[in-house]
C-alpha cells in the first residue's frame, strides 16, 4: 500500500469514496434520505466537491492510500494560520477508507501521515473534526493520540516527542 498526496487525477475516484462514506452515515445517522436531498446539495458536500477540492490539493497535507492504481482511502487536510491563539494548525477536514478494506490500518496510516507533513511544514496543533457516534473514529484519533472532549473536536500537539512518528 501507497500513501502518496493527492493529486488531481484523483479526483473522481476520492470523490466516489468520500461520497460513499457520507451516504453510509446518512443511512445510520439521519432520518432524510440521500435520495431525498437536493441535487445542488449532494453536488457541494464534501471535500472533494468542485468547490473545495483545490485547497486540499495545493495543502500538502492531503493524502491517498492507493494499491495497484485502486485507492482505498483518502485524508482532506489543511493548514491554518493564526487559529485560536495558534500560529500554525492543521486542520482535518475529512478523511474516508472503502468500506471493505476497513481494520487494516489504511486510517490510521493516513491520518499519521497528515500529522507528520503537518509538523514538518510547522504546525504546532492539528484539529479533527469527529462525529461523537463514530466511535472507530474515535477510537482512531485516541490510538494516534489525540486529546478529546465531550465536543466532536479532537487535538493533538504535534510538539510532543512522544508522538508515533
Amino acid at each position: 500500500m501507497e500513501f502518496r498526496l493527492i493529486k488531481l487525477k484523483d479526483i473522481e475516484k476520492v470523490r466516489e469514496i468520500e461520497l460513499d462514506c457520507v451516504k453510509e452515515y446518512f443511512a445510520e445517522t439521519i432520518e432524510n434520505k440521500w435520495e431525498d436531498l437536493p441535487q445542488e446539495w449532494k453536488d457541494n458536500l464534501g471535500a472533494s466537491s468542485p468547490n473545495h477540492f483545490k485547497s486540499y490539493l495545493e495543502s500538502g497535507l492531503s493524502f491517498i492510500a492507493e494499491e495497484d492504481g485502486e485507492i482505498h482511502g483518502f485524508i482532506f487536510a489543511q493548514m491554518l494560520h493564526h487559529i485560536c491563539d495558534v500560529n500554525n494548525l492543521v486542520w482535518i477536514e475529512n478523511m474516508g477508507v472503502k468500506k471493505f478494506v476497513r481494520r487494516n490500518e489504511i486510517g490510521y496510516r493516513l491520518l499519521r501521515e497528515t500529522l507528520k507533513a503537518g509538523r514538518e511544514m510547522g504546525a504546532d496543533v492539528a484539529h479533527s473534526m469527529l462525529q461523537t457516534d463514530n466511535v472507530p473514529s474515535i477510537m482512531l484519533h485516541k490510538k494516534i493520540g489525540f486529546f478529546m472532549d465531550r465536543r466532536n473536536v479532537a487535538l493533538i500537539d504535534l510538539k510532543d516527542p512522544k508522538l508515533p512518528f
